[in-house]
C-alpha cells in the first residue's frame, strides 16, 4: 500500500505520537480494503486543523477513486469517521460490481417460467 499523509496541523498538535497513530491506524484499517480489492492501493490522507476541530480527507486512488471527508473535535475520531465512510463507499461499489458479474455469468438461454 502506498500511503501519503499530509498534516496541516498547528505545532502543538503536530507531535510524533499523533503522526505515528494516524499512520499506524490507517495502515491497519486500509489494509483490509487492500486485501478485499486484491491489488495494491494508493491512499492520500490530509489532516487539517480548523478553529473548531479537525478535518480529515481520505482519498483512495486507483481504477475507481473514492473520497471521504470527516470532521470532529478530536483527530482520532475524525480519522475513524473518514475511514468508515471510505469503507462504506468501497463496500457499496463492491456489491454492485459482484451483482453485475453474477448476472453476466448466469446462462442467458434459461428463463424462469411459472405455471
Amino acid at each position: 500500500m502506498e500511503l501519503t499523509v499530509v498534516n496541516k496541523l498547528s505545532p502543538q498538535n503536530r507531535t510524533e505520537t499523533n503522526e505515528a497513530f494516524v499512520r499506524k491506524h490507517l495502515e491497519v484499517k486500509l489494509g483490509k480494503i487492500e486485501q478485499r480489492w486484491g491489488k495494491p492501493v494508493a491512499v492520500r490522507v490530509t489532516t487539517e486543523e480548523q478553529p473548531v476541530g479537525f478535518a480529515v480527507t481520505v482519498a483512495l486512488l486507483g481504477d475507481q477513486e473514492f473520497v471521504a471527508r470527516a470532521f470532529s473535535q478530536k483527530l482520532p475520531k475524525a480519522v475513524d469517521a473518514a475511514v468508515d465512510k471510505l469503507t462504506r463507499q468501497f463496500e457499496i461499489h463492491n456489491e454492485k460490481r459482484e451483482g453485475r458479474e453474477r448476472q453476466r455469468r448466469s446462462p442467458a438461454g434459461k428463463v424462469a417460467t411459472e405455471y
